[in-house]
């Protein structure tokens, strides 16, 4: 993350798909489909940025400083929409940005797809429920905010909204944003197979993840922004670190025999913007009873890694979907390749 990234629309734009252009720099160009993952809350920061109150916004010590900066400079329109929706807290601010969030959020990474020509899970941003009708246009059909990834098709075309189920403390529980409901994860089907998507806290789940196996899901995305040091004490086991528990008690061990289920993408947020300082390590991970030779940095599971927790990286990986998929799949921390 960068601040000067979510300047407006446009520049959000630009530099998704700058980060696209070159995560696939290194993907074969053989015709097989590509999957990119982004991280989650990859379009929290245009909540603040899209309004003329921006510029009070800049160089904020933590995201609650943000969000009051952006809402005392904006609180008449706030205001609007607490009344309107009958909202409180930071709720508000969120239904009062939403529409300009979804359009950047959606528009830049509708873009990214329809130009690499790949399947595009769009990390994550913080919107309610919005719907696209051809005489209404863009319009709130609900007030409850999530945080919500958007998947797209090769052509731009949306495939799929997963809602987050299980919410961290602080940011989200105490937020103002409301959890979605594991039974509407939705399974997308592609031609290289079937697609899922567990944000962050989901992937550690064996209810999440049980789900999306059962729905026949044979990749999963896992979106993560990781507020913390990678190398300290886990807080509910010190006797590992925090970059441990994420490599081999997360998302990787709830792979493990399944039945459908053979990868999974774990791309997380990195940088510095508006006092929010994510860091973690991306990485594609396989279904060890699947997928011969996964191993990296002495790890089971771990097809590949992201070199350091706080550095810009492409997790890159070409992989192929067992027999039964109508052809390979992908998986990749910020871009991959499958082949048939």
């Amino acid at each position: 993350m960068r601040e000067d990234a979510y300047a407006s629309a446009e520049s959000f734009a630009a530099w998704t798909l700058d980060l696209a252009e070159r995560a696939l720099t290194q993907v074969p160009g053989d015709g097989a489909p590509v999957l990119l993952a982004f991280p989650e809350l990859i379009g929290l920061p245009l909540t603040f940025t899209l309004t003329p109150s921006a510029g009070a916004v800049r160089g904020s010590p933590g995201l609650r400083e943000a969000a009051l900066r952006s809402l005392r400079g904006d609180w008449r329109a706030v205001l609007a929409a607490a009344l309107r929706y009958r909202a409180l807290g930071p709720s508000a601010l969120h239904l009062a940005r939403a529409l300009d969030v979804h359009r950047a959020y959606v528009g830049a990474f509708r873009a990214v797809a329809r130009y690499t020509g790949a399947t595009v899970v769009a990390g994550s941003a913080l919107l309610p429920e919005v719907e696209v009708e051809a005489a209404r246009g863009a319009h709130l059909t609900g007030s409850r905010v999530h945080n919500v990834a958007y998947t797209f098709a090769p052509g731009g075309a949306l495939l799929g909204r997963s809602k987050k189920t299980f919410l961290t403390p602080g940011l989200e529980s105490r937020g103002g944003i409301a959890p979605g409901r594991v039974e509407d994860l939705p399974v997308m089907r592609l031609p290289w197979g079937k697609l899922g998507v567990a944000i962050c806290l989901d992937g550690w789940y064996e209810g999440v993840v049980a789900h999306l196996d059962a729905a026949g899901a044979q990749v999963v995305v896992q979106p993560s922004a990781n507020d913390a040091d990678w190398a300290r004490p886990w807080p509910p086991d010190a006797r590992v670190s925090e970059g441990e528990a994420w490599l081999t008690r997360g998302m990787n061990a709830r792979l493990q025999e399944r039945v459908n289920l053979v990868y999974g993408v774990n791309p997380m947020l990195v940088g510095d913007a508006f006092g929010f300082r994510p860091r973690g390590r991306s990485s594609v991970l396989a279904n060890a009873s699947a997928v011969r030779h996964a191993w990296a940095e002495g790890l089971s599971g771990v097809v590949a890694l992201a070199p350091d927790s706080e550095g810009e990286a492409f997790v890159r990986a070409s992989v192929e979907l067992p027999v039964g998929a109508r052809a390979s799949a992908p998986a990749a921390g910020a871009g991959g390749r499958m082949r048939p």
